[in-house]
Formats: structure tokens, sequence, C-alpha cells
């Protein structure tokens, strides 16, 4: 089987979407797939170098084609990549089958729209973009984008890939019509979050965290991650634990730190936050040795990376409910969810930080639940591959551009109470 992933770009700034995909195509590799993938070193300009990502990906065999990214029209800070779209043209009908990760910017969008136009056979795994929290906003834009071009290239899809069956419920609620779909959680790999460094080694590179107790965040500093409501959670918990202190880490590309800053010095807590930027590697891992509990209180998630990494590392975990992954969990042990609002979220975060220090870290149950969930992912890829083979073997779901069996008037919903209504006959 020959496979070609494309996404929009592997720099570990843009988020976990980079470190998952690039999981889940070293998984496909191992298992003897012919994988290669095309990507760009956006919103890097120039050379990508060799990161880590892409170090990991090369030695587990997966072929990695960089192209050159430049900025999208209109200057919207979108990845937008001419020539990879040309290559995904020239070079598509090489492959079985062309899975595209991402949505809603000019290359995602270029390249399905190219493949239905030459009638490849294309999967898709949206990463959380069919979500309606995502549609919501700058919903103007999308609606003109959906009318366009992205209604068709998501229900030109031969499969759909979600993470999580939350995932999938929200993108069907939309109204979005979906050929075959398929729940393949992150692949986690359990064995890298047993052995973590000593909890003073995060202590060496940031003294001011010695004596005391660290709330974790890991992500990017991004509006969706609902980081005011946490700052003020915090507020609430620092006022009845002074040794905690809120430890960010993760990448801001849009200055939203500033933000947060100002927002908690008016709180009166801002020297009891740290911002440590983007951390790979051991740095990550002797983050997590040092927090008490982590906490992920997002407008949405359609799985929750850092979370599941938290609980490999014995962490517990705060979650809100907009992180899809592991809704069967019991609300008690070593996980808390919650409505995401400061009180709730300062609440459970108590009740961890007093479970952590009780029981000493890391902790068992957090590491068991990791274990149940994620501790063997080689079923669900076979299933992967073979509904893959299934796909590539069967000429009717080629759907070349213009293809006219669309339904008419399809509502997508909103982050609000209005119907859009798309007439994708035009």
């Amino acid at each position: 089987m020959k496979l070609l992933h494309i996404i929009p770009s592997l720099a570990p700034e843009t988020g976990g979407t980079a470190v998952s995909v690039s999981k889940f195509c070293e998984a496909q590799a191992h298992a003897g797939v012919d994988l290669t993938l095309y990507t760009t070193p956006w919103p890097r300009l120039g050379n990508p170098g060799d990161g880590m990502i892409l170090k990991s990906m090369e030695n587990a065999g997966v072929k990695v084609r960089i192209f050159p990214a430049k900025e999208a029209p209109l200057n919207l800070p979108l990845p937008h990549s001419p020539l990879l779209v040309e290559a995904v043209r020239e070079e598509g009908r090489e492959f079985d089958l062309i899975v595209n990760h991402s949505l809603w910017n000019p290359l995602a969008t270029g390249c399905m729209r190219t493949l239905r136009k030459v009638g490849s056979v294309y999967a898709l795994m949206p990463h959380g973009m069919l979500d309606p929290v995502v549609f919501g906003r700058h919903r103007w834009r999308k609606r003109g984008w959906a009318w366009a071009w992205e209604r068709s290239n998501v229900e030109g899809a031969s499969l759909v890939l979600f993470n999580t069956q939350e995932e999938e419920r929200k993108a069907r609620n939309c109204g979005w019509e979906l050929r075959q779909t398929f729940i393949f959680p992150h692949v986690i790999e359990l064995a890298d979050w047993r052995d973590l460094p000593p909890p003073s080694l995060f202590e060496e590179k940031f003294p001011s965290l010695r004596n005391r107790e660290v709330i974790l965040f890991v992500g990017r500093l991004n509006w969706v991650k609902n980081l005011e409501r946490l700052i003020e959670a915090f507020a609430m918990v620092h006022a009845r634990r002074p040794a905690t202190i809120l430890v960010l880490v993760g990448p801001d590309t849009d200055g939203t730190q500033f933000q947060l800053e100002t927002q908690a010095e008016k709180l009166r807590v801002k020297e009891h936050l740290l911002f440590t930027g983007l951390l790979e590697g051991e740095d990550l891992k002797s983050a997590y040795a040092r927090g008490q509990v982590l906490a992920l209180v997002s407008q949405k998630e359609n799985f929750g990376l850092a979370a599941a990494e938290a609980l490999a590392a014995g962490l517990p975990v705060v979650l809100s409910e907009g992180v899809d992954m592991g809704r069967n969990w019991e609300p008690r042990g070593p996980v808390r969810r919650v409505v995401p609002r400061p009180e709730p979220i300062a609440e459970a975060t108590l009740d961890l930080l007093e479970r952590s220090a009780t029981l000493g870290l890391p902790d068992k149950e957090a590491r068991a639940l990791a274990e149940r969930t994620w501790g063997n992912p080689h079923s669900s890829m076979q299933q992967l591959l073979e509904t893959f083979q299934k796909i590539i073997g069967d000429p009717t779901r080629q759907i070349p551009l213009g293809r006219k069996d669309r339904i008419n008037s399809k509502t997508l919903s909103l982050a609000e109470p209005a119907e859009l209504k798309i007439n994708l006959n035009g």
C-alpha cells in the first residue's frame, strides 16, 4: 500500500497536530506501509532545519518532502504553497490513497480540490476543524469558504478520520454529509513517558519553581485554550494555596502572552505565572515530572494530547467539557471534568493538588488509565489499514470534481441559533 499524507506544517509551534500526525505516520510506516508526507515549514518561510519531529519520522522510514511556503492571498495568516498543490496534481496518482490533514486554509483546500478534479481517492483527518466552535469563529469568512470549496471537499472524501466519537458526533450535528468514518485515537507512545527525568531538572532551568506547587498547562497560547478562565481560576486557587504557581508551556504566535500577563497583573498573580515557551523532548518530560496537576480547560479539543501525555507521565488532569477525549471516564480518581468556568476549574484543581500531595507522584491510577486507554494501538491500526485497502479497491469512490450527486440546500449549524443553507449545485 502506497500512501501520501499532506499536512500544512510540521513546525512544533503550530500545536499538537504536528506531533500527532508524525506519530500517526510513523505507526503506519512501522506496519509496513510505503508512506510519503508532503508539508511546508510554515509559519517559517525559510528552511525548516532538522527538527525533532522531522528526524523521528525519517528514522521510522517516512519519506518527507518539504515545499516552500508563502503568505496566503489577502494577507491571511494561513499556510499556502502552490508548489505543493502542483506536486499533488502531478504526482497524486502515484499513490493508492491520499490522506489530507486540516481544513480552512488555502493549502488543504487547494489539495483536496485538485484531488477531486483529477478523480483521486482521498481521505480527510480534520483534527477538530469540523467542530462548531471552530466554525463559529470568523463564521462569515467560513460561510463563503464552505459554499465555494470546503463542503465539497469534506463530502467528497472517501473516508473521514476522527480521533474520538464525540468529534464525529459534533461534525454530523453540524450537517456535514460524511460517506464513511473511522475513529482512530492519537498514537500515545507510553514508553516515552515511563522514565521521566528528576523534578529537579526542571527547577534547574526555572529556579523560581523551588518549593512551589506546580499547576501545569501544555499547549499553544491560543484563544481556544480558554486561558483567561484558567488564570481566573488560578487566582482563586492561589488565594487558598499560596505556594501554587501556574506554569504555561507552549509557543505564543499571536501575542496572547501579553494579554494573559495583563489580566494576571489585574488579578495580582502575575508574579506567580511562568511562561516557558515551546518545550520538546527531555525539557517537556521534565515539565511533566515537576507538575502536580495538569489543567486543560479548552473551549474545544478534538482529543487532548497534553492530557494524554500527562496521564501517561502519572499526572492527574483537570479537563473541561470541551475536551472530547475520555468521555466515558469516571469523574474521579486522577481525572476531573468540569464546566469551563473559573469556580469549577478552581475547585477541581484544588482537589487534585490535595490528591497529589497525599498520594504522591507519579500517580499510579493516572498511568493505569493511560495503559488501559492507549496500551494496544496495533488492533486499531490494522483495522484502519484494512479500511484503507477496501477504499482503494472500490472504483466508485473516485469522485471527480463536478459530479452532481450532492444534496441541495444542506443545513450547516453554526455557533448561533440561525441556520445556513448552502446550495452546492451552482
